[in-house]
């Protein structure tokens, strides 16, 4: 009776030749194309970027809620369509600066990361009868701090501001 290994008893432990029969069984990918291009390596990255240009559109339709809007106007529409253009030239920008800095992540986990921030507004009538905000943020985490300083920019969505109300002076009439 031959001894068989550790490996071989376990039912579901991948090993060497498990992972090789699941490999060649994975299939290939078959991109058909009317350009005139020999190297597959230069297709590959076509089809990738056009994947990515339909999954920022997507992300415009879902996060902005950029859907069709039926407008009465051309000048709506271009300016609808142009919107939508420069949000797309914004996220791509973005994640060209975080691709070269080590961060590969989707656009919805940088948008999640950078809600974890919050501001808060509070608003009060002080005894004058005036309305007195105050907005405050919460401090970065290390993940937001590291998307900011690829990004240079400040760590804080504003800067502090601290204002004084003075008690009004208390005028004098003489009375006749």
């Amino acid at each position: 009776m031959k001894k068989q290994s550790w490996q071989q008893k376990l039912p579901g432990k991948k090993t060497r030749q498990n992972i090789r029969k699941k490999n060649e069984s994975l299939g290939v990918y078959f991109l058909r194309t009317n350009l005139n291009v020999q190297d597959s390596i230069i297709v590959w990255n076509i089809y990738n970027t056009i994947r990515k240009i339909e999954n920022a559109f997507r992300t415009l339709k879902t996060d902005l809620v950029l859907r069709p809007i039926y407008h009465k106007n051309n000048d709506t529409t271009m300016a609808h369509l142009h919107l939508g253009i420069l949000f797309y030239w914004l996220v791509n920008t973005l994640r060209y600066q975080l691709k070269h800095n080590g961060i590969n992540s989707c656009w919805r986990e940088i948008l999640r990361i950078g809600n974890t921030q919050k501001v808060i507004t509070t608003s009060g009538i002080n005894t004058y009868d005036t309305i007195v905000t105050t907005r405050k943020y919460t401090q970065p985490n290390e993940n937001l701090k590291k998307i900011y300083s690829i990004l240079k920019t400040k760590h804080q969505p504003f800067a502090k501001r601290k204002s004084v109300v003075h008690k009004p002076k208390i005028k004098k009439y003489n009375s006749l």
